[in-house]
């Protein structure tokens, strides 16, 4: 498995070579990416990579902005290990987060949030107090102040330099502890708790967090907790991961009060993973070392998008003039049953051109050469298919045969370029609205109709047939009426049964189904019941010839 990493170059948290490293021992490639660069790299990352560690400390230089590379991420469609974009922006908005926390019933030190210099603190807010960014981590511009006069000139200099929020909120004393909770196969588990031993009033600066760490630390400890004290804890933990939306992993920094409660200060989605900071120390005191504690995060972002997105299938088909090998990287559709019978009913002759819309992996455009076409033009807009069609007509010995364009049905071809034969097999799920790749519009012709229209203008007008498989559950009748419109021989040359579950349309779009079931009790989808919740329509394998003049 490919794995990505996200990591801010320049941070003092250097995450992003233990986490290559635990992969490497997992037996995982790696491809390491700096969090600056991401735009430049996400397109490539979402080719190759099957998931991605988001490690990103900062994001054009700011602690509030880097949820947003997880929203680049996953608009790519790359699975991403922890939580997701916007469970990321709330947990990292530290005033947010706690309003949050606080409404589920777990404690938080009472605080306000200062928008302005001069603004007065309320009257219960009284020193010593915590004043830290709201959107910053690592614990920049984090500080202890002892009366107003430090805590106004304090909050002056923070709204001044970062231009952010300042939570401003009452100093817990007493022991504090990193608590880490990482999903398992019976949910969120709460590793060991570390406890700091920072010393004196135990806060952990931006100094503290930024030095390097040896082996045998020993400014943190396993934390020593009465049994019913650690139940509370791990209570309040599994929680808190559930009220903020988290998932995977994550670490909370939490306060012991001298009266015995257990303040929560706030969320990190993306903590330390160095092998001596604290999630992994408590994964070592849970029986678990570094790249099994990776393996166990991955285990459970993977059971969210258990296929490998960055997996390569390899396979043989037969066709008319012999076997041809397929690659099909993901997101490249296997050919289905009806894409290769077409391919066997296909009659083109030997030194013909040939178009096929929408080529997918190009196994029609392979079928038309290996029977002898002279030139092939495969048409497509998906990158993905592009790729996999220029490397399968490679790959077969085709190349000089078989040009791959990108375009949209015709779009792609240039003046009064003309074939012998057209093959297409579009888009024709009906739907009450655009769902995905299989969309054809209210009917299902939409695509069809435009495969129908457009052949006109590209057919040798002696010679040209088109080939077209339609399926009875779109609206077949209109697009014979069409064709007949259009040609002067309409012949269907074969036909295939394909069955199907309502399951399978209304996980592409809720209520899918009963709508196409609408649409078969008015007569414009044709399909029926097999046994029980099984259906099936038809595969139609349409010849039009003798092209109509306009």
């Amino acid at each position: 498995m490919r794995v990505g990493i996200i990591h801010t170059r320049g941070s003092a948290c250097q995450c992003g070579e233990p986490i290559r490293r635990g992969l490497e021992a997992l037996g995982h490639e790696s491809l390491l990416v700096n969090s600056g660069d991401v735009e430049l790299h996400v397109p490539e990352m979402a080719r190759v990579c099957d998931i991605v560690f988001d490690h990103t400390d900062t994001y054009r230089g700011r602690g509030r902005f880097r949820s947003l590379v997880r929203s680049l991420l996953e608009a790519h469609g790359l699975p991403v290990a922890g939580p997701d974009a916007r469970a990321c922006a709330l947990a990292d908005d530290k005033a947010a987060a706690k309003m949050r926390l606080a409404a589920s019933g777990i404690p938080v030190p009472p605080g306000f949030v200062v928008t302005s210099a001069g603004e007065t603190l309320p009257g219960w807010l009284a020193p010593p107090l915590i004043l830290k960014p709201v959107y910053e981590h690592m614990s920049r511009g984090l500080a202890l102040v002892r009366d107003k006069a430090e805590a106004s000139e304090r909050l002056s200099e923070l709204l001044s330099r970062l231009g952010e929020p300042v939570l401003a909120e009452m100093f817990i004393p007493g022991r504090e502890f990193a608590v880490s909770v990482v999903d398992g196969p019976r949910g969120p588990e709460v590793l060991p708790p570390l406890e700091w031993l920072a010393g004196g009033e135990g806060i952990l600066t931006e100094e503290f967090k930024s030095r390097n760490v040896l082996p045998g630390r020993r400014d943190a400890a396993r934390a020593r907790l009465e049994p019913e004290e650690l139940r509370e804890l791990e209570a309040l933990a599994v929680a808190a991961f559930g009220a903020l939306g988290l998932r995977d992993y994550a670490r909370f920094d939490v306060r012991r009060s001298p009266g015995g409660t257990f303040f929560f200060m706030e969320a990190n989605v993306t903590p330390s993973m160095e092998p001596e900071e604290a999630l992994a120390l408590s994964a070592r005191w849970a029986g678990m070392d570094f790249p099994s504690l990776l393996d166990r995060i991955l285990s459970a972002a993977l059971r969210r998008a258990p296929a490998p997105r960055g997996a390569t299938r390899e396979m043989t088909v037969g066709l008319p003039a012999g076997p041809a090998r397929l690659r099909l990287p993901a997101g490249v559709h296997v050919p289905p049953p009806s894409t290769l019978e077409l391919a066997r009913l296909l009659d083109v002759r030997p030194g013909e051109g040939v178009l096929d819309l929408g080529c997918g992996s190009g196994v029609l455009a392979l079928a038309a050469a290996m029977q002898g076409a002279g030139r092939v033009v495969a048409v497509d807009v998906d990158p993905a298919a592009l790729d996999a069609a220029t490397e399968n007509a490679a790959l077969n010995g085709l190349s000089d045969r078989v040009e791959i364009r990108a375009g949209s049905w015709y779009e792609a071809l240039a003046g009064d370029e003309r074939f012998d034969v057209i093959v297409a097999t579009p888009p024709q799920t009906p739907g009450q609205r655009p769902f995905g790749p299989r969309y054809g519009g209210a009917d299902g012709t939409q695509h069809l109709l435009a495969v129908i229209d457009g052949a006109l203008g590209r057919l040798d007008p002696e010679r040209g047939r088109l080939w077209v498989a339609a399926i009875s559950i779109a609206n077949v009748s209109r697009a014979l009426e069409r064709l007949r419109e259009r040609f002067e021989t309409v012949e269907i040359v074969g036909q295939t049964q394909r069955p199907f579950t309502a399951r399978e349309y209304d996980e592409m779009d809720e209520g899918l189904f009963p709508y196409l079931q609408a649409l078969n009790r008015q007569g414009i989808s044709e399909f029926h019941q097999i046994s029980g919740e099984e259906y099936a329509f038809r595969n139609l394998f349409i010849r039009a010839s003798g092209v109509k003049s306009p």
